[in-house]
């Protein structure tokens, strides 16, 4: 059987969002199960409750990595605030009080993103592409890894480590090209 794999240039965020739910158990760990499909807030992010019942959010945007990160960062807050309710309504969530993880998945890293993940032990990054093989569409994920973003050098000694949950290997980043936060995400973190 012979592949055909192309890169897929327009994907809509339906057609992405089925894929996300399809690649659940890559992002969330084996054993997650899916609550919402698409919650009401900023963005449309996905509900899951992982293996151990907490619940795991994923924002996505392929076209703003920003609006998906914020987004993201502002569903999960949403969701802390309002857990009492959400754990009324998801009973799967077994009335866990934890902090939501979050699962940002862009094209491109979002500008600012080492320091926003050394900055948030729930939050990991992943850049994505859309490939279709032969006929079927699929998405293609790389982890932006916490411990490359603090040490880029030993990441590249050591080379790439694969992760638990992710498709490929994480990417390793140079902090010579670190980008600054944008107003958007500055105003963010001075209201925490």
């Amino acid at each position: 059987m012979n592949l055909h794999i192309q890169a897929v240039d327009h994907c809509d965020s339906e057609q992405l969002r089925a894929l996300l739910i399809d690649a659940a158990d890559q992002l969330a760990g084996d054993g997650c199960r899916l609550l919402e499909s698409k919650l009401p807030w900023d963005g449309h992010p996905i509900l899951l409750a992982d293996a151990d019942a907490r619940p795991v959010l994923i924002s996505f945007d392929l076209h703003d990595s920003q609006a998906a990160l914020v987004s993201g960062l502002h569903a999960s807050d949403q969701l802390s605030v309002a857990l009492p309710w959400v754990n009324q309504v998801y009973p799967a969530l077994d009335q866990q009080q934890k902090k939501p993880r979050l699962m940002v998945i862009t094209a491109e890293p979002p500008p600012g993103y080492q320091a926003v993940l050394r900055g948030d032990q729930m939050l990991r990054l992943f850049t994505a592409k859309v490939l279709r093989v032969n006929e079927n569409m699929g998405l293609l994920l790389e982890a932006l890894d916490r411990e490359t973003v603090a040490n880029p050098a030993d990441a590249i000694a050591s080379g790439p480590r694969p992760l638990a949950h992710a498709v490929a290997s994480p990417t390793t980043v140079d902090e010579t090209n670190e980008a600054q936060l944008s107003e958007q995400e500055a105003a963010y973190f001075q209201q925490l």
